[in-house]
């Protein structure tokens, strides 16, 4: 009997994890994955060819047999659903959400950012001169304004750039720390904002008013 470990991407396989034939060590590497899976920012959303929302998950399988229990799950409304192989090819035992780190491309770094880079290098960057520091965000680009210039950091979405300064938000207040503003979304000056962005990048109209953009 053969056994699988695989990351689905919306409800398509992505990747084979583990084969074994040895249904108690499957089971345990299965567990190991699932334990083993933190993320600060779980990725939302994939930008091939276009943006659209992205689920993973964690599946455990093992080769179809007529007499196999249809496993069951729920649906976003809390129905009982059962999810099955339709080529009965495969039986799943156990599966869950599974999450891959956001990274994020921000001006003027050649390689993109975690939210943990992020944290690391540009919000808690230290400089003697910095007396306070601000977060805000327009559309999909989030900007950190300290010492007279800010870093912009460019998410796939709308939604991403609320959820980046929400966890940013999160970071500052338990951390206690006292020397940023988060303001929020910019909904004034909304021009001069786009001047000092297109300034600071050389960004055309095209790139500097989109919401939307692949990484």
């Amino acid at each position: 009997m053969q056994y699988r470990i695989i990351i689905t991407i919306n409800n398509k396989k992505k990747k084979i994890l583990f084969k074994s034939n040895d249904i108690s060590y499957a089971r345990k590497k299965y567990f190991k994955y699932k334990d083993s899976n933190k993320v600060l920012y779980g990725r939302d959303h994939i930008a091939y060819k276009k943006v659209k929302p992205v689920h993973y998950e964690l599946i455990l399988l093992k080769e179809w047999e007529k007499d196999d229990t249809t496993y069951t799950t729920r649906d976003s409304v809390g129905r009982n659903i059962e999810v099955n192989d339709k080529n009965k090819k495969w039986t799943i035992l156990e599966k869950c959400d599974y999450y891959f780190e956001e990274m994020f491309t921000v001006f003027g770094f050649k390689n993109r950012l975690t939210l943990i880079d992020i944290i690391k290098t540009i919000l808690m960057r230290k400089n003697s001169s910095i007396l306070i520091k601000q977060v805000n965000y327009i559309n999909n680009k989030l900007l950190i304004h300290q010492n007279n210039d800010f870093d912009i950091v460019v998410c796939k979405c709308k939604k991403d750039c609320k959820k980046l300064y929400d966890l940013l938000f999160d970071f500052y207040e338990k951390n206690n720390m006292k020397n940023i503003m988060f303001t929020g979304k910019i909904n004034n000056n909304k021009k001069n904002t786009y001047d000092l962005i297109r300034a600071k990048t050389g960004w055309d109209e095209f790139k500097l008013y989109r919401t939307k953009t692949r990484p």
